[in-house]
């Protein structure tokens, strides 16, 4: 497995517009009796290896103690076989935070708020930042590259990076404060699925290119999240949720980046697929009419997800 992106809080220090979990001052995060349940049931190295766990929030920062306790579970479980990642916005990284995270065997970290979204003293801090890391023995690498398997594991890296039309997200993913505040606008030909944080082979842990997001205890095919998850990593191991999942050719379809082809079993072409994703603007937005109206025995009815109720706002426009 390539890598688990994890939100262990959604709390944060800023309430961004563009956030497509919706974290912001107070929102909630796992305990640290919840981080230890989680990491029990990731994979176990000596059957699925896993290349990078990347943290992220909300803003992980304001959590430390938990932040710290994921760290050493993480490092216990995997040791230096899994790089360990850290994204922040960087608002309070400081010498004695760099030097903390250092030690708990961190590998990268990037401060992913270099956009017009956070607030302007966030990119003010960049030359401080950029200073502090290179005093610490830190090298650059670019955002999108994958350099850091190549160095010695020893080796610590750090980069910037942001909301951008040419370094992330482009036209903005149509989740969460992004969707509602109408700032995304992604249409038909952006295909999310296929990227790297879409569903495109969530599955083949055994195989180079998969990824699974986790929200808090939550688990998805995809960083933006579909409207439900396909598990709770409280109460089910990572890998037999995959597994489950890899025998339905609803999932088979996410994971081959074909959203528009899930209802091929149900009756519903892959032409039809692409129609309502033109229709309702984009792929995404197809795929939560897809579970909600034509598949909705998949959701998980009884999981408590980040999303609440199911974002219902686009069938709408059919009434």
């Amino acid at each position: 497995m390539d890598s688990i992106y994890w939100v262990i809080s959604r709390d944060c220090n800023q309430r961004c517009p563009h956030c497509y979990n919706n974290s912001e001052p107070g929102a909630p995060g796992l305990t640290r009796e919840q981080i230890s349940r989680c990491v029990e049931h990731l994979p176990d190295p000596q059957d699925v290896s896993v290349e990078r766990i990347i943290i992220s929030g909300g803003e992980v920062l304001i959590w430390p103690e938990l932040l710290f306790h994921s760290l050493e579970l993480l490092h216990r479980k995997y040791q230096t076989g899994t790089q360990l990642w850290v994204q922040t916005n960087g608002d309070l990284l400081d010498e004695a935070m760099l030097d903390r995270l250092l030690a708990a065997h961190v590998n990268r970290i990037d401060i992913a708020s270099m956009d017009k979204y956070h607030a302007k003293g966030t990119m003010q801090r960049k030359p401080y930042l950029e200073e502090l890391f290179h005093s610490r023995g830190l090298i650059p690498v670019d955002p999108e590259s994958d350099i850091q398997t190549e160095l010695n594991c020893d080796q610590k890296v750090f980069a910037f990076w942001g909301a951008t039309e040419d370094e992330w997200i482009g036209p903005l993913w149509p989740r969460g404060r992004a969707f509602k505040k109408g700032l995304s606008k992604a249409g038909p030909s952006d295909e999310f699925c296929r990227l790297w944080s879409g569903a495109k082979n969530f599955l083949d842990y055994h195989q180079p290119g998969s990824e699974v997001n986790i929200q808090l205890a939550d688990v998805y095919p995809c960083c933006p999240m579909t409207c439900r998850p396909i598990g709770n990593l409280l109460e089910e191991p990572l890998i037999e949720q995959l597994d489950r999942c890899q025998q339905h050719p609803v999932y088979q379809a996410l994971n081959q980046g074909r959203p528009e082809a899930m209802g091929e079993t149900l009756g519903l072409s892959e032409e039809h697929g692409f129609k309502r994703s033109r229709e309702l603007g984009n792929h995404c937005l197809w795929c939560d009419e897809f579970f909600t109206k034509h598949a909705p025995h998949l959701l998980q009815q009884d999981a408590i997800t980040e999303r609440g109720t199911v974002d219902l706002v686009h069938l709408q426009l059919e009434n």
